[in-house]
């Protein structure tokens, strides 16, 4: 990759990933040069990363961790016009630029709540939940382990646990537990975080991602949500809809939209349900880029744009305008996983792959990165029968 041009202000920051490189390909749609900051080589196949076989993978610049990232970043500012907007791809990411806002926000713009640690702060799910509740959305019954009130004699089961911040766990910190016995050894044998949140559990039949930009003049903006029919305990899931519909599976969105302003924040963003007899149950909001956010712009919705122009002050009705319509996302790789259970044949599961409006990595003006999927989608299949071999 080239150092930049001196005219690119738009950074995306994060490991090289499907997310990172669904931003890059939704800012190609507009023929905008990006500068890729990442966080590792881009080029790991087999774990995924192939954001640097992109052919808009022009200019960049890669570090070993987040923090390299930064030092880079304010060593090479005067590389970068002033107003330069940093587009963060993960938590960690989000949550580095948070905690230097103030060194970083006199050159450049990125997603945050007006002062230095705020959104780190506003990342703690017990505090979600609570300001959640204040604008009457529903949630799930919780506590979390650092009360000083907490009592597992409370608990009722079946339940869920979750890291309270999700920048000091990790998904393998994530179960869902039966009795006191299975409580007691997920908190005990977590190896990322000893501070969790203990939800009820409900049969999720479907899981909501809202998807949105909290913009700088304080429109809250929310054009698509993807809808998850079949997910797993911890939100993993391999196919989806894609929806502009919003209101019509989030009757709640005025509700919505007003919480999200109140935390003050100005980004995009992500809101979690879990839909269990036909309500709506608040999981979490994402106070950053979801990686789901390139799915959309199959019907005109381009966030990470809408987000760059709002942040130069340019942004026009023609750049929010998207069509109305739901169509199907496919994880063109791991989707895989359902002929291997056998719960699709593989002609149904082709077909489905084929009349997909939405990828998790593919897009048809990239075709470069269809080779580079070819070893990762391989080494998935090998360990999906693998993983069932052991199973029997």
């Amino acid at each position: 990759m080239k150092k930049t041009n001196g005219k690119i202000d738009f950074i995306i920051f994060g490991e090289g990933n499907y997310h990172t490189l669904g931003v890059l390909h939704c800012m190609a749609t507009k023929k905008v040069d990006v500068y890729l900051l990442l966080v590792g080589s881009g080029k790991r196949i087999l774990e995924g990363e192939v954001v640097r076989y992109s052919k808009y993978a022009r200019y960049g610049h890669s570090v070993q961790t987040l923090n390299e990232g930064l030092e880079w970043i304010l060593a090479h500012k005067s590389d970068f016009p002033k107003g330069t907007v940093i587009f963060p791809t993960s938590d960690w990411a989000e949550n580095l630029l948070d905690c230097h806002y103030n060194d970083l926000i006199t050159h450049f713009v990125f997603p945050n709540c007006g002062k230095q640690g705020e959104v780190t702060r506003l990342m703690e799910k017990g505090l979600q939940n609570t300001i959640a509740m204040k604008h009457g959305i529903c949630t799930l019954r919780s506590t979390h382990t650092n009360n000083k009130s907490f009592d597992l004699d409370s608990i009722k089961y079946p339940c869920m646990v979750k890291p309270l911040i999700s920048i000091t766990g990790s998904k393998e910190d994530m179960k869902v537990c039966n009795n006191r016995t299975e409580l007691e050894s997920a908190l005990t044998s977590a190896k990322h975080t000893s501070d969790f949140i203990i939800q009820q559990y409900i049969q999720n039949e479907a899981d909501l991602l809202l998807l949105g930009i909290s913009l700088p003049n304080g429109e809250v903006w929310t054009p698509s949500l993807v809808v998850k029919p079949e997910v797993s305990a911890v939100g993993e899931y391999t196919y989806a809809n894609v929806t502009t519909a919003v209101k019509d599976f989030l009757p709640e969105l005025d509700k919505v939209k007003e919480f999200v302003k109140s935390l003050n924040y100005i980004g995009p963003f992500s809101v979690e349900f879990g839909v269990e007899k036909g309500l709506n149950y608040f999981f979490e909001i994402n106070l950053r880029n979801d990686g789901t956010s390139h799915y959309p712009i199959a019907s005109g919705v381009n966030i990470a744009y809408v987000y760059y122009r709002a942040c130069k002050g340019e942004l026009t009705a023609d750049d929010m305008y998207y069509e109305q319509g739901e169509f199907p996302m496919i994880d063109e790789v791991l989707d895989i996983r359902r002929v291997l259970y056998r719960q699709i044949s593989p002609i149904q599961w082709w077909r489905f792959l084929r009349t997909a409006k939405a990828y998790q990595h593919y897009v048809p003006f990239d075709k470069r990165i269809a080779f580079a999927l070819i070893p990762f989608f391989i080494s998935r299949v090998c360990a999906k029968i693998w993983h069932t071999i052991c199973r029997k």
